[in-house]
């Protein structure tokens, strides 16, 4: 990964500069010492089952994704600002993070029309938290990269 000063080994440093790069989180909304990466860094480690089987970029970019979505739900904004409030809303631009995580959609219908998407086994049985996690982009790839890793997640 360019610009990661260890990228086989998950670091608040590399962390930090996932979060500006490929993010797209400006250090005005978040400075490289706010003390809020660290904590989201730390959660990402703690969720993220490390298994001896998987290289360590997958691995690797698995916390990154966590502690992403971490760091949206957590972060307060800098005064002046509204990053992280956009984002955790349901306006434009938000994730509707306020909201309560329901479901994964399996069907919609009206009067004249109809669909339904098959709903995989490994969906079916998601915790609140796994929902939760299904609402950014960075959660849905955590619980992919959950998937690829194996039945130790309990989604595979």
């Amino acid at each position: 990964m360019s610009g990661f000063v260890t990228p086989n080994t998950p670091n608040v440093t590399d962390y930090t500069t996932f979060l500006q790069t490929s993010v797209g989180i400006p250090v005005s909304a978040l400075p490289a010492d706010s003390p809020w990466i660290t904590y989201a860094f730390n959660q990402g480690l703690a969720l993220t089952a490390q298994v001896p089987t998987i290289t360590p970029i997958v691995y690797v970019l698995a916390v990154y994704n966590c502690a992403t979505h971490i760091q949206i739900k957590i972060t307060p904004d800098q005064p002046a600002q509204m990053f992280f409030s956009t984002l955790r809303g349901a306006g434009e631009g938000g994730f509707n993070l306020v909201g309560v995580p329901t479901s994964v959609l399996s069907g919609s219908a009206d009067q004249g029309t109809s669909q339904a998407m098959a709903v995989p086994d490994s969906l079916k049985n998601l915790t609140l938290t796994d929902l939760d996690f299904m609402r950014t982009p960075w959660g849905r790839d955590w619980i992919q990269y959950g998937q690829d890793i194996g039945p130790l997640w309990g989604l595979a």
